[in-house]
């Protein structure tokens, strides 16, 4: 087996463009043009340049939708491009409907304004991060490294010069014995933090991660606010595909990125299949009430896709006020917690050599 260079599967902006290229193909001449033939046409542009280690990958998802061999989302879900879930989950459900030409173009704009959103909060969040964790850094270091080496030789020439210094400097340097002497708590809580944040997503931690996340109020929203906006952009494509409200919730739930939110969509999709409303089976998710009031006022007037479809613009700004909020707080957090920790250790800092001079000028 030979090493692999460049491009061995398309990211998250690749399959952006890929889905919107196929969409212009699908609706390029009044839409008259075959599946296969814009899958071709597709394929073909991906297939060049930067794209050009996936060419054998992209020919064979072209042949597999030319011959027939199989569906198309099957195509994608077995061509090893990276193609996510829920991605699949839109395209069978539209593929099985004919409503592709409709899907795909709806398809797109979810996922820009998903990865806009993304990449919106992680500009946001690198910088307070960063620097939160360079302020950590230095007041440690402060800590564990300068007061030793200050502080150290005056009190063995002197125990009781730590009498004269300020209280700050004092507090400091007990707080510095202490982690030098059990350094290894503090090895174990950074190993544990890391290893919670690495296997968030294994069967036994991810659980409880997701309560962690849907029960504090700053990540709920954002979470709520990601996944109403997927929901509020696909639902009315799949009720416009004439598939069954019923079935369309159960398509949501491969959809949606987080699990507890999926597995409700699916107990929502139970209860309606029972005979439930689609506005009360959906009142267990937790949505804002516009989305309910949508729902029950598309049953009462028979257009739901319409009235769903009119939350897309207020929801993808909500979302990006929820982002706003995250970063506010995280910015709060670091600023009035971790900044003036460091003020103070840089303080320490100053004045440590100072009275270590002053102690051994007497």
């Amino acid at each position: 087996m030979g090493l692999e260079f460049g491009k061995s599967s398309l990211s998250t902006a690749d399959r952006v463009d890929f889905f919107k290229t196929l969409s212009g193909w699908l609706n390029s001449g009044s839409g008259q043009m075959s599946l296969a033939e814009c899958v071709r046409n597709t394929a073909s542009g991906f297939s060049q340049e930067e794209y050009a280690p996936l060419a054998p990958k992209m020919e064979l998802l072209s042949a597999e939708v030319t011959s027939g061999q199989m569906p198309f989302y099957e195509a994608l879900a077995n061509s090893g491009l990276g193609f996510k879930p829920q991605e699949l989950a839109v395209i069978e459900a539209a593929e099985r409907s004919s409503q592709l030409r409709e899907a795909v173009p709806s398809l797109v704009t979810a996922m820009e304004t998903e990865q806009a959103g993304r990449r919106d909060l992680m500009m946001k969040l690198s910088g307070p991060l960063v620097i939160g964790v360079m302020l950590i850094a230095l007041t440690l270091g402060v800590m564990i490294v300068m007061l030793p080496l200050v502080i150290s030789p005056v009190l063995s020439r002197n125990p009781k010069a730590l009498e004269t210094f300020p209280f700050i400097l004092v507090w400091f340097w007990y707080a510095s014995v202490w982690l030098r002497a059990n350094y290894m708590i503090l090895v174990a809580v950074l190993v544990a933090l890391i290893v919670v944040f690495l296997c968030r997503n294994l069967p036994a931690l991810q659980p409880y991660w997701l309560r962690f996340l849907l029960k504090w109020g700053v990540s709920r929203k954002l979470v709520l606010g990601f996944n109403s906006m997927v929901v509020v952009y696909f639902l009315p494509t799949f009720v416009r595909s004439g598939m069954p409200t019923y079935q369309a919730f159960e398509q949501l739930a491969g959809c949606v990125r987080n699990p507890l939110i999926a597995s409700l969509l699916q107990a929502a999709a139970e209860d309606h299949r029972g005979g439930l409303r689609l506005s009360q089976a959906a009142s267990i998710l937790p949505f804002k009430a516009s989305f309910l009031n949508a729902l029950e006022a598309g049953e009462a007037t028979g257009a739901i896709a319409d009235r769903v479809s009119d939350l897309q613009a207020p929801y993808k700004l909500e979302l990006e006020r929820y982002i706003r909020q995250v970063a506010s707080t995280v910015k709060f957090i670091v600023m009035a917690g971790l900044l003036p920790l460091f003020i103070v250790a840089t303080y320490t800092s100053l004045v440590g050599p100072i009275f270590a001079l002053m102690e051994y000028g007497r």
